[in-house]
């Protein structure tokens, strides 16, 4: 297998993951919204924690996505 196959599907596998998850959907959503608010509201300490909140939130939902559905990605060739 070559190296850009397999780059290909480890791709495929992340992009068809993410489209039908309503959680990555309103990350989606509120990301902007977040930066809409601190341009207009002004950077202070409850900013600060929204966008920590934010970040933090986000890695730990993919963390948690990708220890749920590495078990059996399907780009995987067992044996």
């Amino acid at each position: 297998m070559s190296r850009r196959h397999y780059r290909s599907r480890l791709l495929t596998w992340v992009l068809n993951s993410g489209p039908d998850d309503p959680v990555y959907n309103l990350y989606l959503i509120l990301g902007p919204l977040l930066i809409l608010f601190v341009v207009l509201v002004g950077r202070n300490s409850m900013t600060t924690v929204l966008v920590a909140g934010y970040i933090v939130g986000f890695a730990v939902y993919t963390i948690y996505n990708v220890s749920t559905t590495m078990e059996h990605p399907d780009w995987v060739q067992r044996p």
